[in-house]
């Protein structure tokens, strides 16, 4: 899309801490092609201001409150309902599977709150111009391949992985899969990994999420979460 400081991009942020929300305000404000139209702390506020007002690119935090949608599900509603928004997702769930995730539910780029904030500058022009965008020490890992995932997964998630994949109700293929989706990796490039086709890994899929009594990835992972503790 084409912007400038006659027409500037109209950037709306979603963030449940008030001081990010400011910073985010500030720093942003302070390009003269950039016009931040709205900052809110919660999804029923942002998604009632979308219907209203005009907005080119949406600053996501991918983690909210308890009380809120998960961010997989906002992302695909947000998707869903404005298909022209570009969305950039800013959280410090600076994980490539997490990014995976998002990219894959609708997102058009990520920025880790671990990196300077001049990158966001970047990510924000890079995104608004068509481009995705993802954090450089994230897009390293992902580079790397999917095999990175297993290997910065520290010791607890990873026993809850353990757990999950050993119920007795799924089988080999199923579990596969599953371990595959908790890497991120999307129904096509399973389908790739493995060699078969997207209907057959979708179907393996929904299987085992009925198996284990979870219909979306956002709750498949939260999941793994609780099996993480035991």
């Amino acid at each position: 899309m084409k912007w400038s400081v006659v027409s500037p991009l109209r950037i709306a942020v979603l963030d449940d801490h008030s001081l990010i929300q400011l910073a985010l305000k500030l720093r942003l404000s302070r390009e003269a092609d950039f016009k931040v139209v709205g900052v809110y702390s919660n999804s029923r506020d942002l998604l009632t201001a979308l219907e209203n007002i005009e907005v080119d690119l949406l600053i996501l935090d991918y983690v909210l409150g308890d009380s809120e949608l998960d961010g997989l599900s906002l992302v695909r509603m947000i998707r869903r309902r404005f298909p022209d928004l570009y969305i950039l997702i800013a959280s410090s769930a600076e994980k490539p599977s997490v990014v995976n995730l998002t990219l894959n539910a609708g997102a058009n780029g990520f920025f880790g709150k671990s990196e300077h904030v001049e990158l966001l500058l970047e990510a924000v022009r890079k995104v608004a111009a068509g481009e995705p965008y993802v954090s450089p020490m994230l897009a390293y890992e992902l580079d790397r391949g999917p095999s990175v995932n297993r290997e910065i997964i520290d010791s607890a998630e990873a026993q809850g992985v353990e757990i999950l994949l050993k119920d007795p109700l799924l089988s080999p293929k199923e579990q596969e899969v599953l371990r595959c989706c908790l890497e991120g990796m999307s129904v096509s490039q399973i389908a790739r990994k493995f060699s078969r086709s997207m209907k057959t890994i979708s179907g393996q899929k929904q299987s085992a999420f009925r198996k284990l009594g979870v219909r979306t990835d956002a709750e498949l992972f939260k999941l793994k979460q609780n099996l993480k503790d035991f």
